[in-house]
């Protein structure tokens, strides 16, 4: 999974376009080197830092949050929910962690529970694209192809702006692709997932895809140029663990 990008709404600080939203606790002191030690993935002495941290200040939903991402980190789903939850609950609650809440029982395999919290987390921040884009695989996958396209319309618009969320724009066009392709507009899908390739060029499985429709164009010659492209980026990705999301 691609943080980078989210960083802003983790560390606080930000300045948000909605006028409103729920404020972020701003992540300081120690806490900021466990959350470096997890980006490192250091997961385990930053569960050991962290317990101590809740030991002493059990109420500080940041360090619930921290302990909900080192599981996270680890695709360990099912260990993260209860910190992002204990981390929602304290006060004053930590807002992004509705938002992993909402990825976390998405990889567990509760739909239900995972547009819950994703919604929730559009009533804290309205404006965070990656909760958009949660709102629309989850839309795309129960077949609702007008709230899945309109959500991954609101990723794009949200993000494309910041240079630090390409890989977000990225791979909310590759799976609006989807909608395109389900409506029947192959070409208009193809034009997409190229789009998104050139600006995440490890989206391997939209690579693929692209190639796959290709093939139903006639376009053999770009679709086998286009394979060659998605071994390599599927080669990088298992070479250095990541995976896009």
């Amino acid at each position: 999974m691609v943080l980078t990008g989210l960083c802003c709404l983790l560390m606080g600080g930000c300045e948000p376009e909605n006028p409103d939203p729920a404020p972020v606790p701003a992540m300081t002191g120690e806490l900021v080197e466990h959350y470096n030690l997890i980006l490192a993935g250091q997961y385990g002495p930053a569960r050991v830092r962290l317990r101590q941290r809740i030991d002493t200040a059990p109420g500080d939903g940041r360090a619930h949050f921290l302990m909900g991402l080192a599981h996270h980190h680890e695709r360990a789903y099912s260990k993260a929910v209860p910190w992002f939850e204990r981390a929602l609950a304290a006060d004053p609650p930590y807002p992004p962690a509705a938002h992993f809440l909402g990825w976390a029982f998405y990889h567990a395999g509760d739909a239900n529970k995972s547009q819950a919290a994703f919604e929730r987390h559009l009533q804290l921040d309205p404006n965070e694209g990656d909760t958009h884009f949660g709102l629309g695989v989850l839309a795309l996958e129960r077949g609702d192809l007008n709230d899945a396209d309109a959500f991954f319309e609101n990723a794009i618009a949200l993000q494309r702006s910041n240079p630090d969320r390409r890989g977000g724009v990225a791979k909310s066009l590759a799976r609006r692709s989807e909608v395109l392709e389900q409506r029947g507009d192959v070409a208009g899908a193809v034009s997409m997932l190229a789009e998104a390739v050139s600006m995440e060029p490890d989206l391997h499985e939209a690579l693929y895809r692209q190639a796959r429709l290709l093939r139903r164009l006639g376009r053999d010659d770009e679709a086998t140029a286009t394979e060659a492209a998605a071994n390599d980026a599927k080669a990088r990705v298992e070479s250095s663990d990541g995976r896009p999301r």
